[in-house]
């Protein structure tokens, strides 16, 4: 049997001194906190240069998108606006031409025939602007040329030797005047129509001021005591007393409010602006109403506003509608 050779004491590694284990693990961390700043530096770098490139062709995408859309919008625009213009001249020019020979037809020389055309398709046109007379006013075209055809194919207005009836004569020389009316009423200011309304009605206060109240004889003071002395009845069957009908009937009468139609014209004139801006179109009389209520200036019918609306019509301009 081999013997195994006998080791001498087991002596340990010398371990380096601990100054200089930890001098190589700062200079480790130094160096892998440089590398993880590096990189995220880099990182953001590169981030911040995607993020400013996307932005830079997003807003060129944007602008090109406003560009096109700007252009298509004029393009739009200015295909409506000549549509209506061509539409317009178009009209103007067929009914300026049945309108003329109607005034041929009934007399009018050559040099001033031409006149009524004119007369008609302004009034027309000024109609249309401010919205107000529109069916008058397509009425009254469509009448003279329906009127001239019909004449001229001797089955209206016409004697049988093809000469006018006095009647056509007359009706035909009086559309100038009515027009001239009509236009008065649309193209005088405001200011002047407010004053002669105000002239020819007298304002709530005035009128007030010029009404003398008269008390009847059971009103005197004897006979108000004589009402307070008298006992109240007693109700039958344990029902509630209330207001009587005629007194409920004062009541509702005392919250309606009292003005006068130019008082109504000026306070409620912006409200039907604002309606006619909101609706694109002349309000009913209810929709007016409501409004004229909404706008705390009180309860009014159906027919007053209807005519509240009439008279604001006729004293003022409708804007132009605009999409």
């Amino acid at each position: 049997m081999t013997e195994l050779p006998v080791l001498g004491p087991f002596e340990p590694l010398p371990s380096p001194p601990a100054d200089t284990v930890g001098g190589e693990t700062e200079a480790i961390l130094s160096s892998a906190r440089a590398e993880a700043a590096r990189i995220t530096g880099d990182a953001v770098s590169r981030s911040a240069g995607i993020l400013a490139a996307a932005d830079s062709e997003a807003r060129q995408i944007r602008s090109r998108a406003a560009s096109e859309s700007r252009k298509a919008e004029k393009r739009n625009r200015d295909i409506d606006t000549w549509s209506a213009r061509v539409v317009i001249g178009a009209a103007v020019g067929l009914t300026a031409s049945g309108e003329y020979e109607l005034a041929r037809k009934v007399g009018f020389v050559k040099e001033v025939a031409w006149l009524l055309p004119v007369v008609i398709d302004v009034y027309v046109i000024q109609a249309f602007r401010r919205h107000r007379d529109i069916a008058p006013a397509i009425g009254l075209t469509i009448a003279a040329n329906v009127i001239y055809h019909l004449a001229e194919a001797g089955l209206f207005g016409v004697k049988t030797d093809g000469s006018p009836e006095w009647w056509l004569i007359a009706i035909v020389a009086s559309i100038a005047s009515l027009i001239l009316w009509r236009m008065h009423l649309m193209v005088t200011p405001l200011e002047q129509r407010h004053k002669r309304v105000r002239k020819a009605v007298p304002s709530a206060s005035e009128s007030q001021a010029n009404t003398v109240l008269t008390l009847p004889q059971e009103a005197t003071s004897d006979g108000l005591e004589e009402r307070r002395e008298r006992p109240v009845p007693e109700p039958r069957n344990g029902a509630k007393m209330g207001p009587s009908r005629g007194r409920q009937r004062a009541a509702r009468k005392a919250a309606k409010v009292r003005r006068s139609m130019d008082e109504w014209v000026t306070v409620t004139d912006p409200i039907f602006h604002a309606e006619f801006t909101r609706l694109k179109r002349q309000p009913t009389a209810d929709e007016f109403a409501t409004a004229i209520e909404t706008a705390g200036l009180g309860k009014v019918g159906t027919t007053t506003a209807k005519n509240i609306r009439a008279e604001i019509l006729d004293r003022t301009d409708v804007p132009a509608l605009t999409d």
